[in-house]
């Protein structure tokens, strides 16, 4: 029965495997787990077809070319691609007959997959080329490594590399397209400016004002550098310091809500409940010692 399981057609190199998983319940519940995972080389081409899987697959191409389809799109795949993809989506991949592939793979799943694979989506196109090449395949090596068995053990580290494999890629997503170093230095004195003086009243006509650019431009380059919109950013920054403010101060909500920018104490409490899915008021009753 393990020949059956185990070794792959003659088109594939000797060296090929993989590893098909059963998740403990725990697993299936807490962890991302993994469904197969595996590594290929092949002598001739190769296709795959599937639709409706109860599965995520991530895949990187360490050598060989091939296409990808996907949600009506076609993608080349060529040496040191990566693709990310849901697969309830139909989807197709097959290498170049001329130049089959050696890929490495892990088909998984969790209770947070679907919320990562939507951010991902979101931001990027199923296929990058991810500068993380050598730290993404070591990843993917261990993976398989840990595979080896199966016990809580093995799931354990599985979930924690398929997790530093999503953070690559996500890292990857967001990292800043490269603009000249002069941008990049003048959006960097809007952030230290927003570090001294968060908790001050400022419109964003006075903040591209203050630094002689466009507010349009400010608003989309402090987004694109630092990932997070620059309102948001501030709000994050007066939140804190009322967090700390309520757990190590004795002022009243009012107070604080000023201390810290607000202007408004209702206001305060709005975003501060957004923020913590808390009231003020709650947060401190809960952290008070």
């Amino acid at each position: 029965m393990k020949n059956i399981f185990d070794t792959f057609p003659d088109s594939y190199i000797e060296s090929s495997k993989r590893m098909i998983q059963t998740p403990s319940p725990i697993a299936r519940s807490t962890f991302f787990y993994v469904q197969e995972t595996g590594y290929l080389k092949l002598r001739e081409s190769h296709r795959a077809s599937r639709k409706n899987l109860d599965s995520y697959l991530i895949v990187l191409v360490l050598s060989g070319s091939g296409i990808l389809m996907y949600e009506n799109k076609t993608f080349t795949l060529t040496k040191g691609a990566c693709f990310f993809i849901d697969c309830m989506t139909p989807y197709f991949h097959q290498s170049n007959s001329d130049d089959p592939w050696e890929l490495i793979w892990v088909h998984f799943s969790g209770a947070t997959t679907p919320e990562y694979y939507r951010f991902f989506s979101g931001l990027s196109s199923p296929v990058l080329m991810p500068g993380s090449f050598e730290e993404l395949y070591q990843k993917f090596t261990s993976l398989l490594d840990v595979n080896k068995t199966s016990d809580l053990s093995s799931e354990i580290a599985s979930s924690r590399l398929i997790m530093d494999i999503l953070s690559i890629l996500l890292q990857e997503i967001i990292k800043p397209k490269e603009s000249p170093i002069s941008h990049k230095r003048n959006l960097e004195n809007v952030r230290n400016y927003l570090d001294e003086h968060y908790t001050e009243k400022f419109s964003l006509d006075e903040l591209a004002e203050e630094f002689f650019i466009s507010k349009y431009y400010l608003c989309r380059e402090f987004k694109n550098l630092y990932g997070i919109t620059l309102n948001h950013y501030v709000i994050a920054k007066r939140i804190t310091l009322a967090k700390k403010l309520l757990r190590f101060s004795p002022y009243t909500l009012e107070e604080i809500a000023l201390e810290c920018g607000f202007y408004d104490a209702s206001y305060f409490n709005k975003q501060f409940k957004k923020s913590e899915g808390i009231s003020a008021s709650d947060f401190r009753k809960k952290w008070i010692n």
